[in-house]
C-alpha cells in the first residue's frame, strides 16, 4: 500500500473520529493533503472507497485489541468475557467508526477487505466458544447472538439509555450475566 493511500486512510479515519463520517469530503482531504482531485481519484474511485478502506481498518485494529488477552487468561470463558469487554469499549471509545462498521452491508464481492478483517473478529469469538464447548447452542448460533447483544449494548450505551431502572448502568455486569445464560 502507498504511503500516499496510508496517509489518506489515517487522515480519514481522524476526521470521523473529531468531526463524524458526514464530515468526510474527498475535496477536504485533497486540500488537507496538498494533493489534486485526480491525484485524490488515483487511490480511490470515490469516498465510498475510501470509507470502505477505513472500515478495514477499524476491523483490523478491532481483532488486535481483542486478541491483547493477558497472557494467564486460558479459561475460555473468561477469556470471551474480556474479549467482549474489549468489543464492548472500542464501540463506546470509537463510536463514529464503529457507526460506519455497521451502518450498512458493506458488499463483500466489492470490498473483500472489510470481509477478510471482519470474518476474523467473528472467528476468534467462535473458537472461544468451540474451546469452552459447553453452550446452550451451537458455537456458531452463539457467536451471532452475542454479537447481535453487544451490538445493542454499544448502541444503547451510545444513545444514552444505560439507566439504572432499565438494568442497563453496568455493561460489564450485563456481559457476565449474559455469558451466564450462554453457557450450560
Amino acid at each position: 500500500m502507498s504511503d500516499t493511500r496510508q496517509k489518506l486512510i489515517h487522515i480519514t479515519g481522524q476526521m470521523i473520529a473529531q468531526k463524524g463520517i458526514d464530515a468526510v469530503s474527498m475535496r477536504e482531504l485533497g486540500k488537507e493533503m496538498n494533493l489534486s482531485r485526480s491525484a485524490m481519484y488515483r487511490h480511490f474511485r470515490n469516498k465510498e472507497d475510501l470509507l470502505a478502506a477505513v472500515v478495514a481498518e477499524n476491523f483490523k485494529v478491532l481483532h488486535s485489541n481483542m486478541r491483547q488477552l493477558p497472557g494467564n487468561v486460558s479459561d475460555p470463558r473468561q477469556r470471551l468475557n474480556t474479549i467482549l469487554r474489549t468489543y464492548f469499549e472500542f464501540g463506546i471509545n470509537n463510536y463514529e467508526h464503529y457507526r460506519l462498521m455497521f451502518q450498512k452491508q458493506w458488499d463483500k464481492a466489492q470490498y473483500p477487505d472489510i470481509y477478510a478483517s471482519a470474518i476474523v473478529v467473528y472467528e476468534l469469538v467462535e473458537s472461544c466458544l468451540k474451546q469452552a464447548g459447553n453452550t446452550r447452542k451451537s458455537p456458531n448460533q452463539s457467536t451471532a447472538i452475542m454479537f447481535a447483544f453487544m451490538h445493542g449494548l454499544v448502541e444503547l450505551h451510545a444513545a444514552d439509555h444505560s439507566e439504572a431502572e432499565k438494568g442497563l448502568n453496568e455493561p460489564i455486569e450485563l456481559i457476565e450475566s449474559f455469558l451466564d445464560m450462554v453457557f450450560v
